[in-house]
């Protein structure tokens, strides 16, 4: 008998599992080798939740302390997991017998991810943005996949050249089904609500006015996301199997995974309502309330009061106002702004600390500074936005410095105007250039050692890495083959669609982010996996190489910044799925092949949403749309396109040009960190350990659009 296998009969709680034949479809094996694991897990015992209040989200900042200093907590191979908020909410033991690859969980996949990918997709083109997130789908899926555990047969069927496979196992919906299920689900609901490369869709035909046909939309979405699948396989042993790399953003799925599939009880405080009966009050509390920020009364998301009374005032709608101003009064009653880029409480205090910090000396001193002072032309601008200017001050028009070939003509162009940029949109990309490099010093210097024992094969294992010995790993020529493939298809869009962008310029797009991957994407991947912060800007310094290598083309720097950046940033959430497989003892390869599939049926439907909606609703991505389909996404990827891809970084930034002053971030993002570090070497106060530099350039990530967002780290820290 498998050493893991559970003895004793099976029973209907929730996170027991139902025995009825060992299949290894979870790619165990029936003679185990030694793994190394403690003799109490040994034996498979009931998956059993641990008291919440053992360890709470907002003492994260207390245990990443383990991160931050020379630990030596991980020395040996621990039993546990050396982190209390681990610990709290992922089981620390294993049943590798339990169905996970049948078809309930099939099917509720296939349905979610169709829900998430579609439905996230049309709300994507809509400021304020409406999104479902994972937590929703993993709660809606739970009464689904009970409901079809009873209603299907017991049964298994034989399939040719795939063994036997179970239809419906038992009457039990168990937790690792439940997770598959989310794992495929998130796959288009987890990066920013929908594809990034449907902001080149939008930009090209909306905004340019190109006639792209379908079949380029389909391709440029799926070539995207799955080359950044590729790619997070690749890097599984650095992203995912560390203990120290915790992903705090999946930790609200374990604790509401395990209070869907536990019935204990625990007394927090005296308190003795269940958990599930106090998440359904929160939640109904949540349902209702949204209605009146969403539509009774609007006015508590952009809660402007200071501008209600001084409505005349222009200086006073500068400071404080949502769309055009700098957000001054940090206030506001609409979670879907508060939650725009990031679940904030899922965030450390630390971490959200730092994120604020940078966020409010930037915007709130440097840029008023800056437009004041009429640098750069701000002066005769709105301060905050996303759009693009001429020397009149209205909206660029592309129309007037295209030539018939979509490439740039000089002689218009120079009759026309140079473009001009907002104080927070120019000073954006400022920054965007220190956190470049500042990730990769701070992360040399604090995590090096750490990162550099994974590549080796060296990094301890808490309980969750050594139980996962149980099954058998995703062979890398898997995720090599999915890569050359996938290539393959990106030339092939590049050529037989005209973009301008020769066969080396893709190539070339996915060499940047592999030689950023050996130095740096390990770096963006640690610190997103530790703070939950995203901190990467490889997309802006694909769109500057792009810029000077293909100027004067905006579709081929449109498809080269897409396919530098979505390898390392959809890899990065990639990787954060396959943490959550990890945490709840998925078999890796059942993970690679929902992953994949639910990537490749998402982005189809995203590419057929973004066409139908292009192509169907009236005035779509302007500004006075009646229902608000503006298409922000679309609007900053035509923006940063004008810049960097029709005009050229060498009009704008090269040495004597008007922004060339911004290049100096690159050289103060790298030593920045040193300095804060060195302090630490020297005066030994924690002070300057917890300085994160990434974070606080990256406080004022994708903003514009998202101001009110940046509040929510307040709110979180708060």
């Amino acid at each position: 008998m498998n050493r893991f296998r559970r003895p004793c009969a099976p029973s209907r709680r929730d996170t027991d599992g139902v025995q009825l034949e060992t299949l290894n479809e979870n790619g165990t094996s029936k003679d185990q080798a030694d793994t190394g694991i403690p003799e109490k897990t040994r034996v498979h015992e009931t998956i059993q939740p641990v008291d919440l209040e053992h360890g709470h989200m907002q003492e994260l900042e207390v245990d990443m302390g383990h991160v931050l200093e020379d630990r030596k907590i991980e020395d040996v191979e621990s039993d546990t997991s050396p982190y209390p908020e681990v610990r709290a909410v992922v089981p620390e033991t294993d049943d590798p017998d339990m169905p996970v690859n049948t078809l309930r969980m099939w099917v509720l996949g296939t349905i979610w991810t169709l829900i998430g990918a579609g439905v996230n997709e049309f709300f994507s083109l809509r400021y304020p943005a409406v999104h479902i997130v994972s937590i929703v789908a993993e709660l809606l899926v739970f009464p689904m996949g009970v409901a079809l555990a009873h209603i299907l047969p017991i049964c298994s069927i034989e399939l040719p050249y795939f063994g036997t496979w179970r239809v419906n196992p038992d009457h039990h919906f168990n937790i690792k089904e439940h997770v598959v299920i989310v794992i495929m689900a998130n796959v288009t609901i987890g990066f920013a609500g929908g594809a990034d490369a449907t902001g080149i869709i939008q930009a090209a035909i909306k905004f340019y006015g190109f006639e792209l046909p379908a079949g380029f939309s389909i391709l440029v979405t799926m070539c995207c996301q799955v080359l950044g699948f590729g790619v997070a396989g690749l890097c599984h042993q650095w992203l995912v199997e560390p203990a120290s790399i915790i992903w705090p953003g999946v930790l609200g799925n374990c604790t509401l995974l395990n209070t869907l599939h536990s019935r204990a009880n625990a007394i927090a405080n005296g308190w003795r309502i269940t958990r599930l009966k106090f998440f359904m009050i929160v939640l109904g509390g949540a349902f209702f309330w949204y209605w009146l920020p969403g539509g009774l009364f609007v006015a508590l998301s952009y809660f402007t009061w200071i501008c209600w009374i001084a409505p005349k005032n222009i200086v006073v709608n500068q400071l404080f106002g949502f769309q055009t101003g700098l957000g001054f009064s940090p206030i506001t009653f609409d979670w879907s702004q508060i939650a725009y880029n990031t679940n904030p409480l899922l965030s450390p205090s630390w971490a959200a600390l730092n994120v604020f910090a940078g966020f409010a000396f930037f915007f709130w001193i440097v840029v008023p500074g800056l437009y004041y002072t009429n640098t750069w032309f701000t002066a005769y601008l709105p301060m905050m936005t996303a759009d693009v200017y001429d020397r009149t001050g209205a909206a660029y028009d592309v129309s007037k410095v295209l030539s018939d070939t979509r490439t740039i003509d000089a002689t218009k162009y120079a009759e026309y105007s140079p473009p001009y940029l907002s104080a927070t949109f120019a000073f954006v990309y400022g920054l965007s250039f220190a956190a470049i490099t500042s990730v990769i010093t701070h992360v040399y210097l604090w995590h090096g050692k750490d990162i550099w024992d994974a590549v080796r094969g060296r990094q301890p294992l808490d309980i969750h890495g050594r139980l996962m010995r149980a099954y058998k790993k995703v062979p890398w020529w898997w995720y090599v083959t999915t890569l050359v493939i996938f290539t393959a298809l990106s030339i092939v869009l590049a050529e037989i669609y005209h973009t301008q962008l020769p066969v080396y310029g893709v190539f070339l797009a996915l060499v940047i982010p592999a030689v950023y991957m050996a130095n740096g994407e390990n770096a963006h991947g640690a610190v997103q996996g530790i703070t939950n912060v995203d901190a990467n800007q490889l997309n802006v310094l694909s769109e500057f190489i792009g810029g000077y290598l293909f100027a004067g083309k905006p579709l081929a720097n449109m498809i080269f910044k897409i396919l530098s950046e979505d390898v390392v940033s959809q890899g990065i959430f990639f990787a954060q799925d396959q943490k959550l497989g990890h945490y709840f003892k998925v078999a890796p390869r059942t993970v690679f092949f929902a992953q994949g599939f639910a990537v490749l049926l998402g982005s189809l439907t995203q590419a057929g949403v973004t066409i139908w909606m292009l192509g169907n609703i009236e005035n779509v991505c302007s500004l006075d749309q009646a229902d608000n389909f503006t298409c922000p996404n679309g609007r900053t990827v035509y923006s940063s396109s004008v810049i960097w891809g029709l005009i050229g970084p060498a009009r704008l930034y090269s040495v004597g040009k008007i922004y060339s002053g911004l290049l100096h971030f690159f050289w103060i993002g790298a030593i920045s960190p040193i300095i804060t570090w060195a302090a630490w070497k020297y005066t030994g106060r924690e002070f300057f350990r917890n300085i994160n530099w990434p974070l606080i350039y990256v406080g004022t990530y994708n903003v514009p659009p998202a101001l009110k967002s940046r509040k929510g780290d307040l709110f979180c820290y708060l």
